[in-house]
């Protein structure tokens, strides 16, 4: 019973040590609306990670290199400011060597102009 014990608690320590080494999950922030500008964190060192984003139907996308710590900023030319009361707004990053991170914001009910 005790070696069945210390071969199930080896077994999950074994398990738990990868996900812990594998530090915090890629993360996308957004910085600004005008220009579109997305910062990205904890993705791989110098990994090549396409972002693109979509406001409503529209698409456009960026290939961009992660610094040494795994970051990366990016700015997307819109031609007006995104309005939250208006359109929705996804952006997805994904990375070469299988970092990826989405941000999402949906359209907000906002009360009617007066």
């Amino acid at each position: 019973m005790k070696g069945s014990f210390i071969a199930v608690a080896g077994s999950a320590l074994a398990l738990a040590v990868p996900a812990v080494a594998a530090g915090p999950a890629p993360t996308l922030r957004l910085l600004s609306d005008q220009p579109l500008t997305v910062r990205g964190a904890h993705f791989k060192a110098h990994e090549r990670v396409r972002v693109a984003s979509y406001v409503d139907a529209t698409k456009r996308s960026k290939l961009v290199r992660t610094t040494t710590i795994g970051t990366f900023k990016v700015s997307f030319d819109v031609p007006m400011a995104f309005d939250p009361c208006v359109e929705s707004l996804r952006v997805t990053a994904v990375g070469a060597r299988g970092s990826a991170a989405t941000l999402k914001l949906p359209q907000r009910a906002c009360p009617p102009a007066p």
